[in-house]
């Protein structure tokens, strides 16, 4: 008979990025992320933005077709090629996510899902560099 354990877990991130697919982004510097594993299948990963925004700009120069022309001035400040009377493009941003992980592990016991979950934490918090807050942490381990 094989021993499984199981996961549930949630974390409440913010990147700290005004990013227009902040999804995309997120599993991408996930990609890299340690694994929970199991013996048929590891842990699966979601990302899930938090909705509307929650930082904006009236001047979004990452995402304006003049930013290649900017000029940053010595002492603060830039200008662009834009035209005059040109009106900046406004950006609205969500910088939030919660990173789901659920788990049906097989022929895994507690403690060893335990060092993964650690393993993965540690990799969001500082590991990778991320500028990442972790605000809220949620974890359910359980063996049967």
């Amino acid at each position: 008979m094989s021993m499984w354990t199981h996961i549930t877990a949630a974390i409440h991130i913010d990147t700290n990025i005004e990013e227009k697919d902040l999804k995309a982004y997120i599993e991408k510097e996930l990609g890299n992320a340690p694994k929970i594993t199991g013996s048929e299948k590891d842990a699966s990963v979601y990302v899930n933005v938090l909705p509307g925004y929650n930082t904006s700009t009236s001047m979004d120069c990452d995402h304006c077709t003049y930013k290649d022309t900017i000029v940053h001035y010595e002492g603060g400040g830039f200008c662009c090629d834009s035209p005059e009377g040109f009106k900046c493009p406004d950006g609205e941003f969500q910088t939030c996510a919660v990173i789901t992980i659920v788990g049906n592990l097989r022929d895994r016991m507690n403690n060893q899902t335990e060092k993964e979950w650690k393993r993965y934490l540690k990799y969001l918090t500082n590991e990778n560099k991320l500028d990442w807050d972790v605000r809220n942490v949620s974890c359910n381990i359980m063996g049967w």
